[in-house]
């Protein structure tokens, strides 16, 4: 579960533009790895850095990335079907 802190900033209604920043890859990976993501000093206009945090977490125990830091830069609207195979992959690794 995602802390109530971590939510302030984003509002995840869909597997496309919700994740457009970042944040909500960032939330949701402090979650299990809050060494990795200093979520509180994050904001959605640092969009590269967001990425770059979240990927290089998940990396740090064997999630490789699904997802180009670039094109997730780029797009105001990433695929959700990519979004939502990477998220997938988050929680399988820490919930089975």
């Amino acid at each position: 579960m995602i802390p109530t802190w971590c939510t302030e900033n984003i509002d995840i209604t869909n597997f496309s533009s919700s994740w457009n920043d970042g944040l909500a890859f960032c939330a949701l990976l402090h979650t299990y790895l809050p060494a990795h993501i200093p979520y509180q000093e994050l904001n959605g206009q640092e969009k590269r850095r967001n990425f770059t945090l979240a990927f290089q977490a998940a990396e740090s125990v064997g999630i490789k990335s699904t997802l180009d830091i670039n094109e997730m830069v780029r797009t105001e609207r990433p695929d959700w079907q990519n979004v939502m195979l990477y998220v997938t992959a988050i929680y399988k690794y820490f919930e089975t």
